[in-house]
């Protein structure tokens, strides 16, 4: 018997993502339990299943079939939630955009995706409808929210449909490797890949997550970036209903006034963030905090977390955090600690349901202690990128092996510890050199607010090392502050390592969930 049929994890052929995640709900007897906090208003199970009920309905009026792919694009709410599983429970594809992209971001989605229909709020329609403009494609919009216009008959009012539909929706008899959905990877700093995924994925990435932090009905979870990143899906909404909790969704961008304002309404229990996010609420002024004593415990993944950072999370809040690495192409978790299990600048130990390995460039495994890169396996993982296939070949290996990019070296008590991304690694002087350990280096300056370190081309096609830095108030920008930033990097680190280039910016641009946008950055030249 295997690790998983060990666990009670056999799956049966015949089945069905949403059932699992949603509809087991109401056999359990959580139907009257909220299921969803949206603004002032609180969606039960029950609620939850007849929304998903009539929007299954209506994506089946307009022609979505079996393996039919629908484009999600829409701000947090019941209605993104309910139209991922209808779609699922229909036996479609789902797939989703962020929703702060410009109309060549939805373009490149659309051609990617190429779906029967697009469920598009009015925050977004008109990008998206200029994105359209510029496919090939002619997909099916249905409008949510309040939009100005619907025009053309291709556009349909999402809340006419659905208040309309029937709210009795039998469940596709899927089977367990036909595919759900797609996730994506890299669409914060190049055109998106997509990962397919298969019904069953599910089970082993919300059980490998469920192993780590162990939601109860009890529980609320507030979901600081958007779920239209793996992170937050799996670990802000998927597995948290799965096991009967309550889930807190805003529309609204995020911002640290805004956690302590919904924290104070709703007193969850568990945070789902990000450590830029996390390093703005220290920032926010005594006065202006919250309270969150409700917190039992924080989760951190999508970035680094650096010691510094913890330590003044630490201070400030008292809040435990549990930080995971997980990805698109994987799916579930598989670097993670459990709360209370911390070790200080480490990113945590295999988790349950995976399997990891550290290899050098010629395909061994290193000894513990040197670093390489890191390899998982898990049974959640995808197989491929959609139309891409020699990409495809780098990172999915075989057996379910899935390469990282990431350096990682491995302790003798099993603990990883990152050294950055292959694309993060910058050759100075000869010698690479993480730029996760110049950021590192420049965060402990009593000066620097946030910082990101890029390898960047000069004229001559030569690496160097650029800083991009956000003072703290009361410190002025200068050449003289630029000096001494890397004179204190010279005195911390070897003197190579020290940035070439500093430049200063008021705040550094983020993408939706907070994180640091490396792309619009790298934009900047040297």
């Amino acid at each position: 018997m295997d690790q998983n049929e060990d666990m009670g994890l056999s799956i049966p052929e015949q089945f069905n993502m949403a059932s699992y995640l949603l509809e087991e709900n109401i056999v359990k007897g959580r139907g009257k339990k909220t299921a969803i906090y949206f603004k002032d208003e609180q969606y039960t199970f029950n609620d939850l299943c007849s929304l998903t009920n009539r929007i299954g309905n209506v994506l089946k009026e307009l022609g979505v079939e079996i393996e039919g792919r629908v484009l999600l694009i829409l701000q947090d709410s019941p209605e993104w939630v309910a139209g991922f599983f209808a779609v699922l429970k229909i036996g479609g594809i789902a797939t989703w955009a962020y929703t702060y992209l410009q109309p060549g971001g939805y373009e490149d989605f659309v051609n990617l995706v190429r779906p029967k229909v697009i469920i598009v709020d009015d925050s977004t329609l008109d990008k998206v409808r200029e994105g359209i403009k510029r496919t090939r494609y002619s997909p099916i919009l249905l409008v949510a929210g309040h939009p100005t216009s619907i025009s053309g008959p291709s556009e349909h009012s999402f809340h006419k449909m659905v208040k309309s539909a029937s709210d009795y929706l039998e469940t596709e008899p899927t089977s367990k490797d036909d595919i759900a959905f797609w996730n994506f990877s890299g669409g914060t700093t190049g055109k998106p890949k997509a990962v397919p995924h298969m019904h069953r994925d599910v089970v082993f990435g919300t059980e490998a997550t469920q192993q780590m932090v162990h939601f109860t009905e009890k529980d609320i979870v507030f979901n600081v970036p958007k779920l239209f990143f793996t992170y937050a899906r799996i670990n802000g909404m998927e597995t948290p209903l799965r096991a009967g909790a309550s889930v807190m969704l805003s529309p609204e961008k995020t911002t640290a006034e805004i956690i302590f304002r919904l924290v104070e309404k709703y007193k969850p229990t568990v945070l789902v963030n990000v450590p830029t996010m996390m390093r703005s609420m220290i920032q926010v002024p005594v006065s202006q905090r919250s309270d969150l004593k409700s917190i039992r415990f924080c989760l951190s993944a999508g970035e680094a977390l650096s010691p510094q950072l913890y330590h003044q999370w630490m201070e400030t809040f008292g809040i435990d955090i549990v930080e995971f690495i997980g990805s698109a192409e994987t799916y579930a978790p598989y670097l993670g600690n459990k709360p209370g299990e911390k070790v200080l600048g480490s990113t945590g130990k295999v988790v349950p349901l995976v399997k990891a390995k550290i290899l050098n460039s010629e395909g061994g495994e290193v000894p513990r202690g040197t670093v390489g890169v890191l390899y998982v396996q898990t049974d959640a993982a995808g197989q491929c990128y959609v139309r891409q296939h020699d990409k495809s070949k780098e990172t999915f290996v075989g057996n379910d092996w899935v390469n990282t990019s990431d350096f990682f070296r491995e302790d003798e008590e099993g603990n990883f510890w990152y050294s950055g991304r292959s694309d993060e690694m910058v050759k100075i002087s000869g010698v690479w050199v993480s730029v996760l350990e110049i950021e590192r280096c420049l965060e402990t300056h009593p000066a620097v607010k946030e910082c990101v370190v890029l390898g960047m081309e000069d004229s001559d096609g030569l690496v160097k090392s650029k800083a991009f830095v956000a003072l703290k108030e009361g410190f002025d920008v200068s050449n003289t502050m630029a000096d001494e930033l890397k004179q204190f990097c010279k005195e911390k680190l070897a003197s190579f390592k020290s940035p070439k280039f500093i430049e200063f910016l008021d705040e550094l641009p983020k993408t939706g969930p907070g994180k640091i946008d490396k792309r619009q950055l790298r934009e900047r030249g040297l």
